[in-house]
């Protein structure tokens, strides 16, 4: 057992009022009873969303039938609406981005990342519905970066508190994604955004958790020590990183969605379900502007 230290749970009768959070693993990943999307939400029930957001990290809602503005409403209990990524857009409601797959468009999101690791300042996390499921399979992984910085010893994690990383699109499969729209896509990528840097230990300020800030979709490399012991610590890191103590493997039911801490999360889009047909509706939601003048990274 790597991690001696007595766990403290959450305590959810105490803290809960309006919501019931009913964890999947020790203060990780939690459904939420009680909250009906379609309706509108009153002010503490945001709150306490907010609340097991970040208490759990990832948090899960049984099928409901919601509209996209519904979908967009949720995801603004969070954060102001972010820019997104790449993916193609909902035309009714552009907020949303579609991921679509099926026999013509084969899943390509099945590495561990972090979304949009890659800009100098990351969307605090997103909220997606899987509207269409395939027959089988199709399901999503999430790991605590929290838990794994918890679980270091102690020499290895004031080690890597000193260190930073690179994180580039480039490295990932937007490269390809982008160039098959043509070079005008590919080029004013490149030119809009640059590579990044950023500490490979972060600190949540909402939950006040340390977390480990590398992922294989999107770092590039450590920095500012010799490259070989910089591939080795990455490596290392990417390996912990999958450990199952951290992890919950979640089984999707059409109309399911859920909402993650992009900064103490990083996810997998597991891809053994082609060439059938599975539907990703998601919007993406940034730091709020108090939060972020207060000097949240």
């Amino acid at each position: 057992m790597a991690n001696t230290a007595p766990m403290t749970l959450i305590d959810i009768p105490g803290r809960y009022k309006h919501i019931r959070p009913v964890p999947r693993m020790p203060n990780f990943a939690a459904w939420i009873e009680g909250v009906d999307l379609s309706m509108p939400l009153t002010d503490p029930v945001k709150a306490e969303l907010r609340q097991a957001l970040f208490d759990f990290e990832v948090i899960f809602f049984k099928p409901q039938k919601i509209t996209p503005e519904q979908h967009i409403e949720l995801g603004k209990v969070f954060g102001p609406v972010s820019k997104g990524s790449y993916f193609d857009r909902r035309p009714d409601a552009p907020d949303l981005e579609m991921i679509v797959s099926d026999r013509e468009r084969p899943p390509a999101i099945d590495n561990w990342h972090t979304d949009i690791s890659w800009k100098p300042n990351p969307p605090l996390g997103t909220a997606i519905q899987i509207t269409d499921t395939p027959p089988a399979g199709g399901n999503t992984c999430w790991s605590s970066t929290s838990k794994a910085y918890d679980w270091l010893s102690p020499g290895m994690q004031r080690y890597l508190e000193d260190l930073s990383a690179v994180h580039s699109w480039e490295v990932s499969g937007f490269r390809e994604y982008l160039g098959k729209k043509g070079d005008d896509a590919l080029i004013a990528a490149i030119k809009a955004f640059k590579p990044v840097t950023h500490p490979v230990v972060r600190l949540n300020p909402e939950s006040g958790r340390k977390c480990i800030f590398v992922n294989a979709g999107f770092t590039r490399n450590i920095v500012g020590i010799d490259r070989h012991e910089a591939c080795g610590i990455l490596h290392f890191l990417l390996d912990w990183l999958r450990k199952p103590e951290f992890m919950v493997h979640h089984q999707w039911e059409a109309g399911g969605i859920a909402v993650w801490d992009n900064r103490s999360t990083q996810h997998y889009a597991v891809a053994d379900y082609w060439p059938h047909y599975r539907v990703n509706q998601r919007i993406t939601f940034d730091v709020p502007e108090a939060s972020a003048t207060a000097g949240n990274p």
